[in-house]
């Protein structure tokens, strides 16, 4: 009786995974856990597959799979910033002038950046808020308010944003 086949989806582009699924690498990668674990961990978070069944992929196969998902994490992030998204059905900008932001906006930004890779979807809630009035490629967003901002949603938002 042959090996089951099965078909594993590798991420190839930053749009492909979210910014939760990039801070559960980094947590694995950061783990004192032995490099073999973190191999499986991170197949297991990239390709939505199971640790028992990356146990039972050929070391060959396996070996393949880090590569091309080490090629995909070593390839730079895009550089250009997308000042308008659309997500969770909303439009989204980027905060319009970085200069004018309020007290409490920086306060909070000053204290996520800490541990940016552990916050980047709380960081991504302030920078980006939903659109109030647009005209031609001119916006305003809505006020920051802490309270009323989901940032637990931003961990949902692709990577590449």
């Amino acid at each position: 009786m042959g090996a089951k086949e099965i078909q594993i989806q590798i991420p190839t582009e930053w749009k492909d995974i979210t910014i939760n699924t990039y801070q559960k690498y980094y947590e694995i990668t950061e783990s004192n856990k032995k490099a073999d674990e973190k191999e499986i961990e991170i197949i297991a978070l990239f390709c939505n597959l199971k640790k028992d069944i990356i146990k039972k992929i050929d070391v060959k196969k396996k070996s393949e799979i880090i590569l091309s998902l080490s090629k995909f994490l070593n390839r730079r992030l895009p550089k250009e910033l997308i000042k308008k998204i659309k997500f969770n059905g909303k439009r989204f900008g980027f905060v319009p002038n970085l200069n004018k932001i309020t007290t409490g906006e920086y306060v909070d930004l000053d204290n996520y950046c800490k541990e940016p890779n552990k916050n980047l979807h709380k960081i991504m809630s302030i920078l980006y808020r939903e659109i109030e009035k647009e005209k031609y490629n001119l916006y305003n967003v809505k006020a920051y308010d802490p309270d009323e901002i989901k940032e637990e949603d931003f961990k949902k938002l692709p990577m590449d944003i």
